[in-house]
């Protein structure tokens, strides 16, 4: 009926008026407009007839009809023209008996472009029809760089497996992170059973998110629903009903609001433990009239301390924890959780026993973390992480780069040829800071002093070796021995052909004061309110030399003048005075990172720094020369891509 168009029409013209208002173009776009000289991209994909999302059907092919729809496909021709009569023809054909026959689109970066239908796309718009069954042709983007095109050849591989649209990912490794939550792969064809159901939870997902405000958050629908995988990857993401997946979508809110945040991070760097003498008395005697309840905490460790020097530290700071607080805290550890079923049962203990605290030592960690906290969220959830967002669990590392740019120092005022060694474990976010800070120190001293950079997880070659061929003799090694290789050099040391390491001067994480620091934050409520002032942020600790939960130790060889510039640089960067990252700052090959002048790169900056200074010999790995350890750690909290190949720095 051409009431029918009338009304649509209506609605088009609104579009039109309301888009040219927002300074957007009012009309469909064209493909061939948008491929220009490229007009078939690398190539045609026949891909057959598949029902799409009606929201991604966005455009047409040629210009011939592009001005006769508004920007969302209503009509907006005169309600006399002999297009509005085959238009009203069509919507009664619809309401009668159905339009049956498929359209002809053409696929580009998952948009939909109609070469023949217009009208039926039009018609099942106007009547809000989620779905339309279409003939599809890919047109394939020439391979680039640009990470939209990168993220796009990913999915095509997705689709091969699982042919399912509107999986648009931001970021490049989604689909394959995707596939492994959901127990498959990039390679092998997914059963039908599971490509229906991931379908129809899509589906639920996005009415679900959109239901609540997702449209406003800057990330698209899949993006935020690769979040709600991970967090119910245990649990059974797929097929299951509208309102659980409705008091899913509640529970992870926070986690999708905060995912979504341009500065989803807040790096609290100060403990802020600054409290009047006699503010702090009065809270001491008022503790002393009460019996106090303990806070109970349970550490989770992925590996046994006697194989992971990272986990042997955490324990000894637990240990050091209940001696300093003594009856205020009670814990309990948990070794070798690394599986899901057993950090699981790990968890289930600790509530079970009615634990406050559960705290986890591992990036490795966060995403089980994560899952715990989201189900539970009455427990407070802790991860040992630095650069990864949750509005469920709050993360906490140390600036170790304060302690390893006093080491750079020292280290260039040892080495007589001006060369120094580095071994790195990892590219994980945090130690490519650590290294830059190092040389910083390094050149502070010596103008002329390099580092040669090494990475004891890269498989295939041998570091010590490429020392003594780089005819280095002042190295730095591990942060704490490696119980599996007692050999491996730790701490500042002078190597010596054919003895062992002499270890000169050792950096320390004080674990044990740095959860003495969370759990007096948890008992004077100060915990509860740094929260509440970052509602909407992450939290991540950052504590460095200032609170006392790093610091550099020295050797008794090291020379007075030494200990004196060391103990200086110390005071400096402990009261704030002196920071390895202000001033001028120049990357490899000459890149400016920071112009004299400027301010101090921000946390998030040195956080996630993937660049490497000017004196620094070396790069940051490849993906596949990591060794299975490596690349697990790259994967949890990596600076690198865990699925593609990192450029050379």
């Amino acid at each position: 009926m051409i009431e029918d168009y009338r009304k649509a029409c209506k609605r088009g013209r609104r579009e039109v008026s309301d888009a040219v208002s927002h300074g957007r173009y009012p009309y469909l776009p064209v493909l061939d407009d948008i491929l220009g000289n490229d007009a078939h991209g690398s190539g045609e994909v026949p891909i057959g007839v598949r029902d799409v999302p009606m929201e991604l059907v966005v455009g047409t092919k040629t210009r011939a009809r592009a001005n006769t729809f508004s920007c969302g496909f209503l009509p907006i021709a005169d309600e006399g023209s002999e297009f509005a009569a085959k238009w009203s023809r069509l919507y009664d054909a619809q309401i009668s008996e159905g339009i049956r026959d498929p359209v002809v689109v053409y696929e580009y970066l998952q948009r939909f472009y109609v070469q023949e239908g217009n009208k039926r796309v039009s018609v099942l718009r106007s009547l809000d029809v989620p779905t339309i069954t279409a003939s599809i042709t890919r047109v394939m983007p020439a391979p680039s760089e640009d990470p939209a095109i990168r993220c796009y050849h990913e999915f095509v591989r997705l689709y091969q497996v699982a042919p399912v649209y509107g999986l648009r990912f931001s970021q490049e490794g989604a689909c394959e992170q995707l596939a492994t939550l959901l127990g498959q792969s990039l390679d092998e064809p997914w059963p039908e059973d599971t490509v229906r159901a991931l379908t129809s939870t899509f589906y639920r997902f996005t009415r679900s998110y959109r239901a609540r405000g997702g449209d406003m958050l800057a990330q698209t629908v899949a993006d935020a629903f690769l979040l709600y995988v991970r967090s119910y990857a245990t649990s059974g993401p797929l097929s299951i009903s509208d309102a659980e997946m409705d008091r899913r979508v509640a529970r992870i809110w926070g986690e999708l609001v905060v995912a979504a945040q341009d500065d989803a991070i807040a790096y609290l760097e100060d403990p802020s433990e600054r409290r009047g003498h006699l503010v702090s008395k009065v809270k001491s005697v008022s503790r002393s009239l009460r019996p106090a309840k303990p806070l109970r905490m349970a550490f989770v460790y992925d590996r046994d301390p006697s194989t992971s020097g990272w986990c042997a530290q955490h324990e000894r700071g637990r240990l050091s924890l209940q001696d300093r607080l003594g009856s205020d805290v009670e814990t309990v550890a948990f070794f070798g959780r690394g599986s899901d079923e057993d950090f699981g049962r790990a968890v289930a203990a600790s509530l079970a026993d009615k634990v406050d605290v559960v705290v986890t030592a591992s990036p490795r960690q966060m995403e089980q973390t994560r899952r715990a906290a989201v189900a539970h969220p009455g427990t407070t959830f802790i991860n040992c992480s630095i650069n990864l967002s949750s509005s469920a669990v709050r993360t906490f590392y140390a600036r170790m780069y304060e302690v390893k740019f006093l080491m750079g120092a020292l280290a260039a005022g040892m080495a007589e040829n001006h060369r120094v060694g580095y071994l790195a474990i990892s590219p994980i976010f945090g130690s490519v800071a650590e290294i830059n800070a190092f040389a910083i120190g390094a050149a502070m001293v010596d103008p002329y002093a390099t580092v040669h950079l090494k990475w004891s997880s890269a498989e295939g070659y041998d570091w010590r070796r490429e020392l003594e061929e780089d005819d280095v003799h002042v190295l730095a090694g591990r942060d704490y021995p490696n119980p599996r290789d007692p050999s491996e050099p730790w701490g500042l040391c002078c190597l010596h052909r054919g003895a062992a390491p002499e270890r000169v001067a050792t950096p320390v994480w004080d674990w044990g004061r740095y959860y003495e620091l969370i759990v007096r934050s948890l008992q004077d409520d100060r915990w509860r309110k740094e929260g509440a002032a970052h509602r909407d942020q992450a939290l991540n600790y950052w504590w460095g030399m200032s609170a006392g939960v790093v610091r550099l130790e020295l050797g008794e060889g090291i020379a007075t003048g030494q200990r004196r510039l060391v103990n200086l640089l110390e005071r400096e960067v402990r009261e704030g005075r002196v920071h390895p990252f202000e001033g001028l700052l120049v990357a490899q090959r000459g890149e400016v990172v920071r112009k004299e002048g400027e301010q101090r790169l921000a946390g998030e900056e040195i956080a996630s720094m993937r660049w490497l200074n000017e004196n620094v010999v070396g790069r940051l790995p490849k993906r596949w020369e990591l060794s299975r350890e490596g690349a697990d750690a790259v994967a949890a909290s990596g600076v690198i891509s865990a699925e593609t190949d990192a450029a050379d720095n």
